[in-house]
């Protein structure tokens, strides 16, 4: 479903409008609507994100940006259309790395992250978030552990936003760190898991802090600790994996744009340069920073760099969870 860019929305989250960006001369981009795909669905982290960042776009690009949700597990339908659309720089996406994994471990993976996606600009990084039912009521990580030990085996469930990605694999590795192996429960986004958790339908959950600083905000989830290395501005409160004595779970996500294979390196340019411009203005990053996002952008071959690097990196830590790669 397309749903065009909604004040209501942006001022229902407690998120101001983004400010114009300063406007210069276009050139490259098509004088068309601009779609953007989210393989998630609405009012989850990825949602929140993309509509300060379209806000703005649309603004400096004096043209209609709507968002194209795709759900679906991890986010793969999202790269899945992408795969396919035309580029004529109409459509491109927003995607995160939790995205990507899949492709190591899912035989029928329906694109190659590497060679079916073009790269435009990295958006930012956060890190993975470990949170906890208010209903169970323990407040650090050690609690949480004796709250485990003393219960039975339904105790040792945990929902995860993204399946089949290191954001589950992540709750795999704190089980193994504590000494509790803990059981992944799948969920499609981030809106359905919180929802479950401030219900205490299930006690625990990982996601990326931008799906879990808002709803801890309001008391609907407790964060128990991050995958950060050090702790960060918007979370001071919210411990590390380092500080807590498991620097092995270190873990840094991200999130990108992406355009269809064969865009004439024209259009990558201006997409590259336009998105670089909103994201770098000081009113969007400080807006996707107050959602956990520590914006950073790149060139086109930087993004392609980092992500053959990342592959290499998780191929890894797969080995390492015993998990066998099929690509």
């Amino acid at each position: 479903m397309i749903t065009p860019l909604s004040r209501r929305w942006l001022l229902a989250t407690g998120v101001a409008l983004a400010a114009p960006a300063i406007a210069r001369a276009q050139t490259g981009l098509p004088h068309k609507p601009i779609r953007i795909l989210v393989g998630y669905p609405s009012s989850g982290g990825s949602d929140s994100l993309v509509h300060i960042i379209s806000g703005a776009l649309q603004t400096q690009l004096s043209r209609n940006v709507t968002i194209d949700y795709k759900p679906g597990p991890s986010g793969v339908a999202a790269g899945e259309v992408l795969k396919k659309a035309t580029p004529d720089g109409s459509t491109i996406a927003f995607m995160p790395s939790a995205t990507m994994v899949g492709k190591l471990v899912k035989a029928n993976f329906p694109f190659d992250p590497l060679t079916d996606l073009l790269p435009l600009t990295l958006a930012g990084t956060y890190p993975t978030a470990f949170a906890v039912s208010p209903g169970i009521d323990v407040t650090t990580l050690a609690e949480y552990v004796a709250w485990l030990k003393a219960g039975d085996a339904t105790r040792a469930r945990f929902g995860t936003t993204s399946p089949d990605s290191f954001t589950q694999y992540f709750g795999t590795l704190v089980g193994r760190e504590i000494g509790v192996p803990l059981e992944a429960v799948p969920y499609n986004g981030a809106r359905s898991l919180v929802a479950d958790l401030e219900k205490d339908r299930i006690p625990a959950g990982t996601g990326g802090i931008t799906s879990f600083l808002v709803p801890q905000r309001g008391g609907r989830l407790k964060i128990l600790m991050t995958s950060a290395a050090k702790r960060g501005p918007i979370a001071p409160k919210v411990p590390t994996v380092v500080e807590l004595g498991y620097p092995k779970l270190v873990q840094t996500n991200w999130y990108a744009f992406f355009a269809p294979p064969g865009m004439p390196a024209s259009l990558v340019a201006a997409w590259t340069a336009e998105l670089r411009g909103v994201l770098q203005s000081r009113e969007v990053s400080e807006q996707l920073q107050q959602l956990g996002l520590t914006v950073e952008t790149s060139t086109p071959a930087e993004m392609a760099e980092r992500l053959a690097s990342d592959f290499k990196e998780w191929k890894a830590t797969l080995d390492l969870l015993g998990i066998k790669s099929v690509n």
